[in-house]
């Protein structure tokens, strides 16, 4: 038997056999190596997953905004006069009463404007009460000048009658003043007291007959007559209103300079307008202080609102009752209720999108919520329960469809679901193959829907 010797030309193809089948084996090993690492990343993700059964609840929808906290109502308080802030013994914090005097002025250092009117208000003070007193001084000078009155009307009336009913022939008038002529030029010639004696008796007989003497007499009489009648007619007038009391326009007139030295002197004091919550006093005692100056804040606390801004988008679906959730930043766990107390009229197009404001009364009151703090609110504008839904981080959409993962068997499954109604976190399912109670990943990672060729995440 003989055996042929191995050449150099079949050893180089026995090398190159092995060392293919090497490189295969190699390959191989990496290709399971790399699948198995795949499946046990994809295995540890299915596993961290967070998921949610797929259940019926109730979906409410809302409408979120935030506001800022105000109270019933509050006013800022302004010194009117200036002076030095006295000693006061109220604090911030304090609940005050209305007509409560917060803060007041000094009084051995009160203005020139105080202190006049504390004098205006003595005067005014005892002249009201002097006026009771003096009314029956009153109403007998009164009567008696009315009496005084109708007597010089009478004696007037009489010479008056008298003037009228005078009238001398014309001859006799001629003759007067004849005499009274030649009386005069006599006088003039040679004045002596005889002459001037003729000369006054012959004009007071001229005058006593003369048509246009006699005239003037009457004007001059019916002159002092009209004066007195309405001297009388005046005095009746102050008689009646003073018959049963004193005089009522005196007394308004006199309750109205009581009243301004009154509201002068309220300057001096810093007053609560109502009953509420002392929440900032701008003075120490000592301080300086000058009209238009700000003396303190307060609060009526007794209800407490959030006014919100509702685009006009949403704003046909708010109602006055509709209730509401509310959230602060300061108490971000707890959550407070509260009622859709008003929705105005008219829009504010200020920032350029017309918004309308959405007053909302809070129900839960509590010293820890201040005026001015945020507040996140979540108005309740319908309910449709019984519902299955689905939350609204588990959809994403493909193709103009929308979808979610389903945990089944430890495997993830690609699901449509045709959805209906929203709210901030659920959305309704109308349609879909998914069963009550199986799991619906929330939130799937970017690296799941990639890999399974997903489109983008619907938001």
């Amino acid at each position: 038997m003989t055996t042929e010797p191995n050449t150099p030309k079949s050893k180089r193809k026995s090398r190159w056999w092995l060392t293919l089948l090497v490189l295969l084996a190699i390959a191989a090993a990496l290709f399971l190596f790399n699948n198995y690492r795949q499946q046990r990343a994809m295995q540890a993700t299915i596993a961290d997953l967070r998921t949610t059964p797929f259940t019926r609840e109730t979906l409410q929808t809302t409408i979120s905004g935030t506001g800022n906290v105000r109270p019933r109502q509050s006013v800022t308080l302004l010194w009117q006069s200036s002076g030095t802030v006295s000693a006061y013994e109220v604090a911030v914090g304090d609940t005050v009463e209305a007509g409560q005097i917060l803060m007041s002025l000094d009084e051995n250092n009160l203005p020139a404007e105080i202190i006049q009117a504390s004098l205006n208000q003595i005067t005014a003070t005892q002249a009201l009460d002097s006026l009771e007193a003096n009314i029956l001084l009153q109403r007998a000078t009164l009567t008696s000048n009315i009496a005084s009155a109708q007597t010089t009307i009478a004696d007037l009336e009489t010479q008056l009658l008298n003037l009228e009913s005078r009238v001398c022939e014309s001859w006799r008038v001629d003759n007067l003043r004849s005499d009274y002529d030649n009386a005069l030029e006599g006088y003039q010639n040679w004045p002596t007291e005889t002459g001037w004696f003729r000369v006054q008796t012959t004009k007071a007989a001229l005058d006593y007959c003369a048509p246009e003497v006699i005239a003037q007499q009457i004007d001059a009489l019916q002159s002092q007559l009209d004066l007195q009648k309405e001297n009388e007619a005046i005095w009746k007038q102050d008689l009646e209103r003073i018959q049963f009391g004193p005089d009522p326009v005196e007394v308004e007139k006199l309750e109205l300079q009581l009243s301004l030295a009154e509201k002068q002197l309220e300057n001096q004091f810093i007053k609560a307008p109502f009953t509420g919550k002392l929440l900032t006093l701008n003075q120490d005692p000592g301080d300086q202080v000058n009209p238009g100056s700000m003396a303190a804040q307060v609060a009526d606390m007794s209800e407490l609102f959030v006014e919100v801004l509702i685009s006009e988008v949403d704003i046909p679906a708010v109602q006055v009752g509709q209730p509401v959730s509310l959230f602060f930043d300061a108490y971000f766990e707890e959550e407070f209720s509260g009622v859709v107390s008003d929705v105005s009229e008219s829009g504010d197009r200020s920032t350029g999108v017309v918004n309308y404001t959405v007053t909302v009364k809070m129900e839960d009151l509590s010293e820890r919520i201040k005026p001015g703090m945020t507040a996140a609110v979540s108005i309740l504008t319908a309910e449709k329960p019984n519902t299955l839904v689905i939350p609204s981080e588990s959809i994403f959409s493909r193709d103009g469809l929308n979808y979610v993962y389903v945990l089944r068997d430890g495997n993830l499954e690609m699901t449509q679901v045709k959805v209906g109604a929203y709210s901030n976190q659920l959305i309704e399912v109308l349609e879909t193959d998914i069963s009550e109670g199986e799991l619906i990943v929330i939130n799937p990672p970017i690296d799941i829907i990639s890999n399974f060729g997903m489109g983008r995440r619907l938001r």
